[in-house]
Parts: C-alpha cells; sequence; structure tokens
C-alpha cells in the first residue's frame, strides 16, 4: 500500500491509503506502485488518478504541482486542486472551482 497525500495551500484533499497512483508530469504520464523507486516530479496541470484500497478509482484534478514518493508514501503538493470520484462530476466542479478562483 502506499499512503497518498494531497495537499493545498488551504487544506489536505486525500490523506488515505491506496494501491497505485497515476499521474502526469512535464515529461508525460506515469504510474506508482508501493515498490516503485523513489520518485519527483513536476506535475503538468490534468487529473490524477488513483485506486483505493478497495479498488475504487477515485479523480483529482490540479493545476499545477510536485509530486513525491519516498518509500511508501507520495506527496503531492498543489497550487489548487479538486477532488471527486466521477470524471464528469470532476469537469464540472473544476471549471466552477477554477474559474470562482480566478
Amino acid at each position: 500500500m502506499i499512503r497518498l497525500k494531497v495537499l493545498t495551500p488551504t487544506q489536505t484533499l486525500v490523506d488515505e491509503s491506496v494501491i497505485k497512483v497515476h499521474a502526469e508530469g512535464q515529461e508525460g504520464a506515469f504510474c506508482l506502485l508501493p515498490r516503485h523507486r523513489d520518485w519527483v516530479a513536476a506535475l503538468a496541470p490534468g487529473i490524477v488518478s488513483f485506486t483505493t484500497s478497495n479498488g475504487q478509482e477515485q479523480f483529482v484534478a490540479v493545476d499545477q504541482g510536485v509530486l513525491t514518493k519516498r518509500g511508501a508514501e507520495v506527496l503531492i503538493a498543489a497550487r489548487r486542486a479538486v477532488r471527486e470520484g466521477d470524471l464528469a462530476q470532476l469537469r464540472q466542479v473544476v471549471e466552477m472551482e477554477f474559474r470562482h478562483l480566478d
């Protein structure tokens, strides 16, 4: 298991154990599993997906940020981010939240 934390300057969006994490960095997309090597990546604006311990896929939209994997912990620090379990709903939430902030 991986301990995933997604942080913004104002809140903790995710703090739970997950099976895997998919993200997109400046050099392309990647997947992190528990036994992968340590990793650091600048994240491109987009969707980070992760699979929870019960097999459910969840999504976090990030404006931009940094991902670090160290041991069994993945930490994502993002300027702006929103979480949703459904991709269609996530699009609406992103449009409302990010437009409101802009």
